[in-house]
């Protein structure tokens, strides 16, 4: 029995590389480098480090651009990469380009924040064996419920989103517009809303194309309410909130309509900045996601289906609700 377990134990470091040949290289491939992002590059690496014999690859492009994007994860099939977790930009094209080349070239491929969308007209789980990240509906069901709580009578919105192409977005919009109205839509990104239980849309979503610039010069055109007025905002990304200078300076003239609740303000995403922010009610309500637990679940998952264990094809990371108020816990979860 002593020896049996002696020798258990000395099996059980071997590295894995040297069971399997090689060093194993996962990759995590954002849309684009950015403060939301980069939390699961740190999930990435910190998940790696804890299994012997795997390396994290992140890498991505420095801007949102699916051409770069799909370079990239090329550029990782060409020197050999082991693995490819992948937060869809854009559907179709990464599908018949470098997404087709990876199954081709049986590299395993799941996805991560962003799945492929249901209208490349394929079976989805032949071109990727697992999703992780947020259940992007229900993200959006919770921005549209946190409104109503502030605005329980109806009112007049504008949304901000980043692609008018982009899945994970298209479904968030989507559960706003759910949440709001009550209805059921038959595909994302759901219906205007037009007077749908007091509520309606005056224009057609913003999209800043994750340019940060524009995602701030769009929100403060519905501050000003010029040239299209609404008395509630909803960005489905943290894109107004990701350079926290840049969002000081142009909400600062427009702290007494946020006190008064005359524009009401829901951003996605709980960045420590983010946070920071809230706090300083610079915004009503800040709605978080995972990152770190997409990086670091999809480099645990990359490694089950490489070795061949048995591992789960969809994994819902957790959302938060974050107020002024449990601003200092909101985003403390346990039994990750």
């Amino acid at each position: 029995m002593g020896r049996s377990f002696v020798l258990f134990v000395a099996f059980s470091l071997i590295p894995i590389f040297s069971v399997y040949g090689k060093e194993l290289k996962l990759a995590v491939v954002p849309k684009f480098h950015s403060v939301f992002f980069d939390q699961s590059k740190a999930g990435c690496i910190d998940a790696a480090a804890q299994i012997k014999g795997v390396k994290c690859i992140y890498r991505g492009p420095d801007i949102s651009n699916v051409r770069m994007q799909d370079q990239v994860i090329n550029q990782l099939i060409d020197e050999g990469i082991d693995g490819i977790a992948v937060a869809v930009t854009q559907s179709k094209y990464l599908v018949k380009n470098s997404l087709k080349r990876a199954k081709e070239a049986g590299i395993p491929v799941i996805t991560y924040d962003s799945d492929i969308d249901v209208s490349v007209n394929e079976d989805t789980n032949s071109l990727r064996l697992a999703y992780i990240g947020t259940d992007n509906f229900e993200l959006g069901k919770s921005l549209g419920e946190e409104l109503k709580k502030l605005r329980p009578n109806g009112g007049t919105l504008i949304m901000q989103s980043g692609r008018p192409d982009s899945p994970n977005l298209n479904l968030r919009l989507m559960g706003v517009r759910s949440a709001l109205s009550g209805k059921k839509y038959d595909a994302p990104p759901g219906e205007l809303l037009n007077n749908d239980s007091g509520w309606t849309e005056v224009r057609e979503p913003f999209f800043n194309f994750d340019q940060l610039d524009q995602s701030v010069n769009q929100m403060e055109s519905v501050m000003k309410g010029k040239p299209v007025k609404a008395d509630s905002f909803i960005a489905v990304g943290g894109w107004p909130q990701n350079d926290q200078a840049l969002y000081r300076k142009m909400i600062a003239p427009y702290q007494e309509k946020i006190n008064n609740n005359k524009v009401i303000i829901v951003i996605t995403d709980t960045s420590s900045e983010q946070l920071t922010m809230l706090k300083d009610h610079l915004v009503h309500i800040n709605i978080g996601q995972k990152p770190y637990e997409m990086g670091r679940q999809a480099i645990l998952t990359l490694y089950k289906i490489v070795t061949e264990q048995k591992y789960q094809k969809t994994i819902y990371t957790p959302i938060t609700v974050c107020t002024p108020e449990n601003a200092d816990t909101c985003t403390k979860i346990t039994g990750l």
